[in-house]
């Protein structure tokens, strides 16, 4: 690998160059009269039919499934399988990505205009960097293309697993204005606008949305209440944490060198449950339901411009320009604590602090035992405090809030910029030059404000001016009797004095420099042989700076977070195509790419064989088979680092003080670090596809694929981190996996995992898709379609000789994500003149959930509705638009994942949010 930033200047040479290339004179429709078909570099013909299976969702597919921006798309595709829905935790907050044939968000690419869009700041659980595709305005969307039987020869290695191109609405005139309301669980709205002009020589369009929606946390919905908080017994609740605020204390000991260290019987505080905590066990536990928004509070802007001018008779230039900014704030509550003096990192409280009111048990002359002496029966005379040791976090429930309200918020902003600089050539009657750079940034800035300063907490304590202790809440006011002074209640300047502004980014950057000539080679009696051949250079880079407080190990944990680091990576890359008709009913392609990743990967050469047999006028067939080759990203050879929620079997002993596998019932908030490795091999592939389409009539079209996907040397986590856990107890009943780390009181801290290469994965399965419009009748006009994906295998053979098959599972043991066997969605549409009105039904299979004993996970079926009014305003096509809808109109809860199974829904299936219900008005002219 190495640093290259001669992009911007190669494409600035290159345009300025542009004119001085040889070319023929030639109509400037001849090039329009050509359109560049989606997994295909060859122009075609306007009307042509590709041998490649295409899902293809337009404008008024958008209307008819109330789609408000693309996350609604990807979930409601039912080749997608895989993709987060809503994200609690974690780095993957604010973003949404495709994940075609749930082969991972990194075998996914999405281009714009058949171009790529840029890649994430932030990786998925697999290491893999994908296109945030929340960053686009709806309004700028013609259609939505998504080829399915893999695209590496034609888009490059990151297309295993096939593309989605997002056509843009280029060339449209006028002005349209669009504003949505919708209230579900949650609020949103939305204003799109799309504006375009157009002379005999240019183009302009101009599209814009901003969107906002409000936060939900997870008390705001009764069956997630009922299923994992307890249904009113906290004590049952699955959203407790082990370690809680007011805490759970232990005498403290000093020994001759200094080392504090924790002995006897725990003990809870004598305010726990008046300051908000809850007793469980042995332990003052925190109650963290809404510690987190479960949906964040968003606000968006998004902006993208696109031109085209033709420069002369035989020479056009264009460009696109975009930015997107989306505002995240999410309730963040108290974090927990590892960085104190006691050996293990729990809190050092002295006897001298004027809020410790524990004294030794006279009657444990082995100081084991403590008694708590209310402040009101304090004596100075006659009590004498002792050190103690507090499993406890610094601040606990008052620290929470909601909306407005909430005293900390965890505040993410992403934003994206894109550039797109290139030209057209016509060098003969059919043959086109075009050239293009794209440059595409992300960045990710992070800002927490209430993580903790190591060095002022601990000296805070010591010297008694922070109170760790129930009274703080409980009686602020209190004046402590040990000293006549301190009250009892932090004051805000004391939580700034020992909190920290946690502040950290992250940065990538690609650009890419792509060059394609494309046109007819020669007649044969059936037609023109066509031909594309090109070059591509790719350029990632990506820069993580973390706060460097907490880097150093002065924050939360003693251990730092990760270390700021830069890495990138490039990527050479020829291909060539050729399309001919064999015969006027048999349309033959053969691509073929050349890749080469340098040091990292190494290179391939990867053939894709398709085509396209008109059986009739009533009857088509095609098929493709090819291979293809995807090198490890940068995040899965360096290092990658988030926070997810894990459940943990094992717990301490009040007793014996030992940590024992067992049913716990604890969960934390933990840290999962995965390491890369430069040693890692590139992910290969061979997919094949059939297709059967049939067309009788001009008003119904039915078209079946058969698809399959061979994978090797898959680059994944060794193990997830939840499996980690649960492994660690599973295997021989004793909590003592080294990947993993934990606090003194035996809760889960860190957890270490690695990306590797592992075994193989075959999938397959059919799609089917229909559309029929039905013949006119009196009372308007119908049509019904139906989308269908059923998979047949999903086997994966791991390099120790282990099988699974993922169909029909959860796959949360795995790297894979939820795999139901079914989905489909069926439409109705009706038009009566100025009315019209939809009815989508989504149905997804029942699957099971591998972290729960295989407990089935229930089918899903949704039903959809919208009714939609159109008012002409002038005789000049002016025209208002009105529109009601509802999503999931029955309002049909997200299935349970088992008895108390966080976090009580598949985020990577179903939406949160329940009945959405929405309100829409457009106005063009």
């Amino acid at each position: 690998m190495h640093s290259n930033n001669e992009g911007p200047l190669t494409a600035a040479v290159l345009l300025l160059l542009w004119g001085a290339l040889p070319g023929q004179s030639a109509a400037a429709n001849d090039v329009i009269e050509e359109v560049t078909v989606t997994g295909s570099h060859i122009r075609k013909k306007t009307g042509y039919e590709g041998s490649s299976p295409l899902t293809v969702v337009d404008k008024e597919a958008f209307k008819a499934q109330g789609v408000a921006d693309l996350v609604d798309l990807a979930a409601g595709l039912t080749v997608n399988a895989g993709s987060i829905v809503s994200q609690e935790t974690g780095g993957l907050i604010g973003t949404s990505q495709f994940n075609i044939r749930n082969l991972g968000a990194g075998s996914t690419l999405t281009l714009i205009n058949g171009r790529r869009g840029g890649i994430s700041t932030v990786p998925d659980a697999g290491g893999n960097l994908f296109f945030d595709n929340k960053q686009l305005p709806l309004a700028m969307i013609e259609r939505v293309d998504v080829q399915t039987d893999g695209a590496s020869t034609t888009y490059g290695s990151d297309a295993v697993g096939g593309v989605v191109n997002i056509i843009t609405r280029k060339g449209f005139e006028g002005f349209e204005l669009s504003a949505r309301y919708q209230d579900a669980s949650n609020e949103a709205y939305s204003v799109n606008l799309a504006t375009g002009v157009r002379t005999d020589t240019a183009i302009f369009n101009l599209y814009a949305t901003f969107y906002g929606q409000t936060r939900n946390h997870r008390t705001d919905f009764d069956w997630l209440v009922e299923r994992i908080h307890g249904d009113g017994d906290l004590t049952r609740s699955r959203l407790i944490s082990g370690q809680g605020s007011p805490g759970t204390y232990r005498p403290a000991v000093t020994d001759t060198n200094g080392v504090i260290t924790a002995f006897g019987n725990p003990h809870i505080d004598a305010d726990c449950e008046a300051a908000g905590g809850v007793i469980r066990g042995e332990n003052c536990r925190y109650n963290f339901a809404d510690q987190v928004a479960i949906l964040p509070e968003e606000q968006r802007l998004q902006v993208f411009a696109e031109a085209e001018y033709d420069f002369s008779e035989t020479t056009t230039l264009f460009t696109e320009i975009s930015y997107s900014g989306n505002d995240i704030e999410r309730t963040q509550g108290p974090n927990s604590y590892r960085n104190g003096l006691v050996e293990g990192g729990s809190l050092f409280i002295p006897a001298e602090h004027p809020f410790n009111f524990w004294v030794a048990d006279p009657a444990d002359p082995g100081g084991a035992s403590l008694i708590y002496i209310d402040p009101a029966n304090w004596d100075n005379a006659i009590h004498q405090a002792v050190d103690l040791s507090c499993n406890c976090r610094p601040q606990g429930l008052e620290a929470n809030g909601r909306g407005d309200d909430a005293p900390f918020n965890r505040n993410i902003d992403l934003d994206y910029y894109r550039l797109v600089l290139g030209g057209e050539r016509e060098l003969s009657e059919t043959w086109i030059l075009t050239a293009n750079y794209i440059y595409a940034e992300s960045r990710r800035k992070y800002r927490e404000e209430n993580n903790w300063n190591s060095i002022t907490l601990n000296a805070s304590l010591l010297d008694g001016t922070f109170n760790p202790f129930g009274t703080s809440r409980v009686s602020p006011d209190l004046v402590s009797p040990k000293d006549g002074v301190s009250t009892a209640g932090n004051s805000r300047e004391t939580l700034l004095l020992v909190m920290h502004k946690e502040r950290a980014r992250i940065d990538t950057k690609q650009q890419v420099l792509d060059i394609v000539a494309s046109g007819d080679l020669f007649e044969i009696n059936s037609g023109a042989v066509a031909a594309a051949v090109g070059a591509q250079y790719r350029l990632d880079e990506r820069e993580t700076s973390p706060d460097p407080f907490l880097v150093s190990g002065l924050g939360n944990s003693p251990e730092g977070s990760a270390a700021p680091s830069t890495a990138d990576q490039d990527v050479v890359a020829v291909f060539g195509e050729v399309s001919a008709p064999v015969t006027d009913d048999l349309q033959v392609s053969i691509a073929l790419r050349y890749e080469d990743y340098g040091d990292v990967a190494g290179s391939t050469l990867d053939p894709k064989l398709a085509l396209r047999w008109e059986v009739n006028d009533s009857v088509a067939a095609r098929a493709s088979w090819g291979t293809a080759f995807q090198g490890p990203s940068i995040p899965q050879t360096g290092r990658t680092s988030a926070t997810t929620f894990i459940d943990d079997a094992a717990v301490v002993n009040p007793v014996t003080g030992v940590l024992e596998c067992g049913d716990g019932g604890d969960g934390s908030i933990v840290v999962v670090q995965t390491e890369g490795s430069d040693s890692l091999k590139p992910q290969s592939s061979e997919n094949f596809n059939l297709g059967l389409i049939f067309s009788p009539t001009d008003d119904l079209r039915l078209s079946v694929d058969y698809w399959r996907f061979e994978y090797e040397d898959l680059i994944t986590q060794d193990e997830g981190a939840q499996a980690i856990v649960d492994n660690d107890c599973a295997d021989n009943g004793i909590p003592d996996d080294p990947r993993i780390q934990r606090l003194g009181s035996g809760q889960l801290r860190v957890i270490t995992s690695e990306f590797i290469n592992t075994g193989s994965v075959e999938t397959d399965g059919v799609d089917l898709a229909t559309h029929y419009d039905f013949p006119s009748v009196a009372l308007g006009l119908f049509s019904a379609g139906l989308n269908l994906t059923y998979v047949n295998k999903f086997a994966v053979v791991n390099d120790d000789g282990s099988t699974f098959d993922g169909v029909g599972s959860r796959n949360f043991t795995n790297q894979f994500g939820s795999l139901p066997q079914w989905r489909a969605m069926a439409n109705m549409g009706w038009n009566l003149d100025r009315h019209s009105a939809n009815l989508v039904v989504r149905y997804i299979d029942s699957y099971e959930n591998d972290q729960s004993d295989d407990f089935e996970v229930d089918s899903f079926t949704s039903v959809d509705l919208n009714y939609a009014y159109e008012l002409p305003w002038d005789d000049d096509g002016e025209l208002l638009i009105f529109k009601l809808g509802a999503r999931n109109l029955f309002d049909v809860d997200p299935p349970s994942l088992g008895d108390g199974v966080r976090p009580a829904y598949d985020d990577r299936v179903h939406d949160v949010r329940g009945r959405i219900l929405y309100a829409e008005t457009t106005w063009t002219f």
